[in-house]
Parts: structure tokens; C-alpha cells; sequence
């Protein structure tokens, strides 16, 4: 996958470690920081994971076409909550949850 933009660097979880696996393997992030630091890294700024109830307001503008993100998907067993949703500028729109119930909107290229 080929993360591009985040909304929101404050990713809440119930377990930060869990949350962090998810994030760096599901989204290819790379790490920043000390091993035991638990950052990952998106555009140049540190994500970070906090304790906290689940948020539907996470947003990540991919590269990615649908296709090749619905197969990244599949093949690390991650489950679409909607059909995709046709966006302005041959964008589509996919839902998905990430391992500690945050929802998070994918923005991707058709």
C-alpha cells in the first residue's frame, strides 16, 4: 500500500501495541524514532497511538487504485464495511476497521 495523507496523527486504542502492528503492517508505514518508541511515520510527521475510545473520523488518501487496495486488503484480512463510494476527481471511497474498531475512510484512485 502507498499511504499518502492522514487527517487526524492521533490514533486512539485500547492496545497500543496491537494498534501499532496494524497500522505499520496493513499500511506499510515505517517506523520513526527508538524500536521502543511506537511511532510510525506517514508525509513527514509521527503517528501516534493513545489510549482511548474508537473514532470514526480517520481518513488515509492512498495511491493505490481500488483494485490493487482491495487485494492489499484481502491478503492481510482486513474486511470493507461498505461498497465503494465514487468520489470527485475518479476517487473511490472505502471503509474498513482498523484492530482497535476505529473506523477509517480510505480515499483511493479508480
Amino acid at each position: 500500500m502507498k499511504p499518502r495523507k492522514l487527517n487526524i496523527k492521533t490514533i486512539p486504542a485500547t492496545d497500543i501495541n496491537r494498534a501499532y502492528r496494524f497500522w505499520r503492517d496493513v499500511f506499510d508505514l515505517p517506523q520513526s524514532g527508538h524500536k521502543s518508541g511506537r511511532h510510525l511515520m506517514l508525509d513527514g510527521e509521527d503517528i501516534n497511538f493513545v489510549s482511548g475510545k474508537p473514532t470514526d473520523q480517520l481518513e488515509l488518501l492512498v495511491r493505490d487504485h481500488q483494485e490493487d487496495l482491495q487485494k492489499h486488503l484481502r491478503n492481510n484480512f482486513v474486511s470493507l464495511l461498505n461498497e465503494p463510494e465514487k468520489r470527485f476527481g475518479n476517487k473511490v471511497a472505502l471503509k474498513i476497521k482498523d484492530s482497535e474498531g476505529n473506523t477509517i475512510t480510505l480515499e483511493a484512485n479508480l
